[in-house]
């Protein structure tokens, strides 16, 4: 078999898997469950505001979708591994979050040396909390982006996204290309929509302890 045969092959074979995850999650993840993790996950921004709060915000969030994930999905695996965060029935994802207009990282490691290391290895997750118009006036980027739970193949990624580098990473993607991404999601129905925050929570450090 031709090279070009191969690698079609699996693509579409990780198209199939990946549409698999994304069912499950549709049927798993309902209006309940989704609700609460909105609230908790505002209730944390609303508490981790200020310099520096961004990241400490952030991963406390992670964390808290980590545990929804496992409390209420039976094929769902903490899973941190390269680029892969979880993994649902045997497919490795990365996780990201975003909270409307935003770029993100495949990592947060600046590297000054020429890197070979290849990327989008695994289909990527975004979880992005605020509904919003990214912008008004430019052009072919005018849709409003719904808060929501939104899977990208990596074979879109391979082939349409090309990093870019700041003073923080070498595996930056810009806002545009998040926007594409997202689109790509929903045209593609690997979608789950996040409602909008119902209920306010006090979100406090000192509480989140249990005996083991």
């Amino acid at each position: 078999m031709e090279q070009s045969a191969i690698i079609i092959q699996r693509w579409w074979k990780e198209r199939y898997a990946l549409q698999k995850v994304v069912r499950y999650l549709q049927q798993n993840l309902d209006r309940t469950i989704l609700q609460d993790l909105s609230n908790k996950c505002h209730a944390i921004q609303n508490t981790c505001k200020g310099d520096g709060a961004g990241l400490e915000g952030g991963s406390y969030i992670d964390r808290i979708i980590s545990e929804f994930f496992e409390d209420n999905l039976k094929e769902y695996k903490s899973h941190h591994n390269g680029e892969s965060d979880m993994k649902i029935f045997q497919t490795e994802i990365s996780l990201k979050k975003i909270s409307g207009p935003s770029m993100i990282a495949l990592d947060w490691s600046k590297n000054n040396k020429p890197c070979v290391r290849t990327y989008f290895n695994h289909p990527i997750m975004i979880v992005n909390l605020k509904e919003q118009q990214w912008w008004k006036k430019k052009e072919d980027y005018t849709d409003i982006v719904p808060s929501g739970i939104y899977l990208i193949d990596r074979e879109y990624c391979q082939r349409n996204i090309t990093l870019s580098s700041n003073n923080k990473t070498n595996t930056l993607i810009t806002k545009e290309s998040v926007y594409q991404m997202l689109q790509r999601s929903l045209k593609q129905r690997w979608f789950i929509e996040l409602p909008p925050p119902n209920k306010k929570y006090k979100f406090k450090i000192s509480n989140a302890f249990s005996e083991s």
